[in-house]
């Protein structure tokens, strides 16, 4: 690889680097000021509307998100103490944790989701 590709890469990786951290410090500024939830509690609520009314394994949860294991149990922690989220021992195999939405966190992701899109819109769009 040349000197030339080599600082183009590393131009590319810094600009990537600005954009998501300029990006996430405001989806965090943002949701905490008007819900007092920070992004990973509102990224783990987005994952979990996904599954609309039915419940997720916190095992199938792990896999899509980004977070570790240990990080998710304590955002759900966070979440279920809120009354965001309730969780439980799985039907079909008591080992397993199912965890759902509750009401107040279904209107809680879709009040957040019109602030996240529009963070996404007014900084993402600016950065293309």
């Amino acid at each position: 690889m040349s000197t030339t590709d080599a600082a183009a890469l590393v131009e590319q990786w810094r600009s990537v680097q600005s954009c998501y951290l300029k990006t996430s410090n405001t989806l965090d500024r943002e949701l905490a000021s008007h819900f007092g939830i920070g992004l990973n509690d509102f990224e783990t609520l987005d994952l979990l509307a996904e599954y609309g009314d039915a419940e997720c394994r916190m095992k199938d949860l792990t896999q899509v998100s980004p977070m570790t294991q240990s990080a998710l149990s304590k955002i759900v922690d966070r979440l279920e103490k809120g009354g965001y989220v309730h969780r439980s021992a799985c039907s079909e195999d008591r080992r397993s944790l199912v965890v759902g939405l509750t009401d107040a966190g279904v209107q809680l992701h879709e009040d957040a989701a019109k602030i996240h899109r529009e963070v996404l819109m007014n900084t993402l769009a600016t950065e293309s």
